[in-house]
């Protein structure tokens, strides 16, 4: 059963809160390279190759960075341009923000970005159709961008728990998505894979969970931001929830990370690369005899 190691490449001022101004921080001093260094040092002690969603403007103004890791063997994918949330994008905006963050990979890596990350999970049920379909006109080929619950701040309650080419109003999706995988307390769904949640859950927990998932032939992804496991990143000033969400156990990540991808380190691989070899699978169960239904089922089940 395959697992994905996953880091979202953002400045340690990009949160999607009310309370913060991101155009304040403008001027800032970065202190992004410090945290990308260690998450790529985690990565070359361990023998892994992650999937880095990167935002567009790290790409325009410190293109040296995403040339270090995608150097040391890493998959580029796309965070969007500016970290904006996309529910609050109308679909040419938002169609206009993804090839502007694309070009700019693009022109570092020399290859065609086929992943995508909304930031925030900023991705809600009623806006999924042409989410999708400007992917798919973009040449995505997957989507990691569902929280399949509800929190304050984004989720799409009911989507399915598992990789799967979705359908809306009826029509099968071009582009795979990678929903988070999620537990139940009392009918209550949170996530235990990365962000606040890996560092807020115990690491025997999270790796159980890991275990439970793919015993049921359910992938997994692991997901962190480079000041997570960067004690000395500058803080940003929050309401006493915010902050807790935003910093709580940031002391301990790096180990806690390092524990859990130890437990689990066979069976990593980059999302665009699993996402390329289902995609030659279903192709070729479109040329057997199999009925669609049958197809669609075979492919999301391996």
């Amino acid at each position: 059963m395959m697992n994905f190691v996953t880091f979202d490449i953002e400045e340690w001022y990009a949160a999607n809160y009310g309370s913060v101004d991101v155009n304040h921080f403008a001027d800032t001093s970065s202190h992004l390279e410090q945290g990308v260094d260690q998450l790529l040092e985690i990565c070359e002690k361990n023998d892994i190759l992650s999937t880095c969603f990167v935002v567009g403007d790290i790409a325009k103004d410190k293109p040296h960075i995403v040339k270090k890791i995608y150097r040391a063997g890493h998959e580029i994918a796309s965070h969007s341009f500016a970290h904006e949330l996309i529910y609050g994008m109308t679909p040419e905006e938002f169609a206009n923000d993804l090839k502007i963050s694309c070009d700019q990979l693009e022109q570092i890596t020399g290859e065609k970005i086929i992943g995508f990350r909304a930031p925030s999970w900023s991705v809600k049920a009623e806006m999924l159709h042409w989410f999708y379909d400007i992917l798919h006109q973009q040449g995505i080929l997957y989507s990691s961008s569902v929280f399949p619950g509800k929190t304050f701040l984004y989720g799409v309650p009911g989507f399915p728990e598992k990789l799967h080419q979705p359908i809306i109003d009826g029509v099968k999706q071009h582009v795979w998505e990678i929903p988070q995988t999620l537990f139940s307390v009392f009918g209550k769904k949170f996530g235990f894979s990365g962000g606040f949640y890996l560092r807020f859950f115990p690491s025997w927990f999270i790796i159980n969970q890991i275990k439970q998932n793919n015993k049921h032939q359910k992938s997994v992804f692991l997901y962190l931001h480079p000041r997570e496991i960067d004690p000395k990143s500058p803080k940003l000033q929050l309401p006493p929830l915010e902050h807790f969400i935003h910093y709580y156990g940031v002391e301990g990540c790096k180990n806690k990370f390092t524990k859990i991808i130890n437990e689990f380190k066979p069976t990593f691989l980059g999302m665009g690369d699993y996402i390329r070899k289902l995609s030659l699978e279903e192709n070729a169960l479109k040329e057997s005899t199999l009925s669609e239904p049958e197809q669609f089922t075979s492919v999301i089940n391996r």
